[in-house]
């Protein structure tokens, strides 16, 4: 074999050999990116401090209870976690009165509630926003979760509720 036919197999053997890695980086890459744990952070929107932080699945549901300032009735409303962000599925309510929820496909009455289904409705931005009452108690419930947000370290802010791909804690 002649010096350049030597030159080349090699430059061919390291061509092939840069490929091989760089398509196995990218392939560790992908792995990673869609295997990332799913978590659901509230944080205080002023100054995005992370008040709660637990993982979550897509598909999974959790559930936003209050009671209504105007008409003094309890509320629960039903969302869904997706890959585009947090989705609005379903309104528990005792009445259809000012600034209650109204839209959806399918509306029961069960046991003197209304129940709104299959509103299927993105959040704007795929972020809840949420003012938790002073007043009235205010709870977030994930999985197994009854987090009373009217209480410290949430009451009085502003808080975002929202999805968050990460492996590390800080994510």
């Amino acid at each position: 074999m002649s010096k350049d036919n030597c030159k080349k197999a090699l430059h061919i053997r390291n061509a092939f050999l840069s490929l091989t890695s760089l398509f196995i980086l990218l392939e560790i890459a992908i792995i990673f990116q869609l295997n990332q744990p799913l978590k659901i952070i509230i944080e205080d929107m002023s100054t995005e401090e992370k008040l709660f932080v637990q993982n979550i699945e897509y598909g999974e549901h959790f559930t936003v209870n209050y009671i209504h300032s105007v008409e003094r009735s309890p509320v629960s409303e039903v969302f869904e976690v997706r890959s585009d962000g947090i989705y609005t599925m379903e309104s528990h309510t005792e009445s259809f009165g000012a600034g209650m929820p109204y839209e959806g496909e399918d509306v029961e009455i069960d046991d003197g509630k209304f129940i709104i289904k299959n509103i299927n409705r993105k959040v704007h931005g795929g972020t809840l926003r949420i003012r938790p009452s002073s007043v009235f108690p205010h709870h977030i419930v994930i999985g197994d979760k009854d987090i009373l947000i009217s209480e410290a370290p949430y009451k009085g802010k502003n808080l975002e509720v929202k999805l968050m791909k990460g492996y590390f804690r800080g994510d």
